[in-house]
């Protein structure tokens, strides 16, 4: 089956939607409808606000979680508020059922309903993360490109796209390839790309607080 290509606009890239930090890259608040529907093999492209034929990040989804399961799930512990200033994980289950927000400084308690009617998180270790480095699409992909709040899915779509797009992806490293467009640079003097591999390695971002998520469509 010819994979989807969810594309949209990421109107604020401070590092938690998408969170590419870590070896994991999620997608876990905004974007409801596409974390509603994707589904396993499928393809999240975001492409930059103000540059839209720029690529901010691609993950082709492995897995699909329940809010439950990636709260409680230990590898993802390291997305919870108490443990990265990046957080995306602060939706507990509770023990009668419902979930419940959990403080942080990203997302205030009425966002609530918005991200947790996702139903689902979206995680990979399949992906190519630029952030301020963000490479303009091929012209042989450019039809790919999407402005506007939604997204789209089947719009303009070609049948070899998804190969396309990741043999051209294949030109750069996996995983994360630039720092986050919104959030501050690292302030005790490492480089990025130090920060970026010691992230990879332990699963413990950079100890440097993003800006509360701006515009979550």
């Amino acid at each position: 089956m010819t994979p989807n290509i969810y594309r949209y606009v990421v109107a604020t890239d401070a590092g938690t939607a998408p969170n590419p930090f870590g070896t994991w890259c999620s997608l876990a608040i905004c974007k409801p409808g596409i974390r509603r529907h994707a589904k396993v093999g499928d393809w999240i492209v975001g492409f930059r606000s103000k540059a839209n034929d720029e690529v901010i990040y691609a993950m082709q989804v492995q897995r699909v979680l329940s809010f439950p399961e990636y709260w409680n799930e230990r590898r993802f512990h390291y997305k919870r508020p108490d443990r990265t200033p990046f957080p995306d994980n602060f939706y507990r289950p509770t023990d009668s059922g419902p979930l419940e927000w959990v403080e942080n400084h990203i997302h205030e308690r009425e966002a609530f309903k918005k991200d947790t009617g996702g139903l689902h998180v979206l995680v990979s270790r399949r992906f190519w993360y630029f952030g301020r480095e963000s490479p303009s699409i091929p012209t042989d992909l450019v039809h790919l490109v999407h402005s506007g709040q939604s997204y789209a899915v089947h719009k303009a779509r070609k049948a070899d796209d998804a190969a396309r797009l990741e043999a051209w992806l294949n030109l750069w490293p996996n995983g994360m390839n630039g720092w986050p467009i919104d959030a501050a640079e690292p302030s005790d003097g490492m480089t990025r790309s130090s920060r970026d591999n010691c992230s990879r390695r332990n699963d413990r971002p950079p100890n440097n607080a993003p800006q509360k998520q701006r515009r979550c469509r």
